[in-house]
């Protein structure tokens, strides 16, 4: 499936769209890193939307700009 890779200011800001998305009826998934580079363990580094039609996702997401 298509993966596209938008970026947030900070944690609370991902979080904010994290918690748009779940109003939304979209399904959403934190990642965490595991530690193994220069972020502590369990770090959220990403969040998963989807899948779901891209117009319901970029309703959510479509303002925000590409990594």
């Amino acid at each position: 499936g298509k993966k596209v890779v938008l970026k947030v200011k900070d944690e609370k800001d991902l979080f904010h769209y994290k918690q748009l998305a779940e109003d939304a009826g979209l399904k959403t998934a934190l990642i965490a890193d595991a530690g193994h580079t220069v972020l502590e363990p369990g770090t959220i580094t990403c969040l998963g939307i989807g899948p779901d039609l891209e117009d319901k996702i970029d309703k959510i997401s479509g303002k925000l700009r590409m990594v």
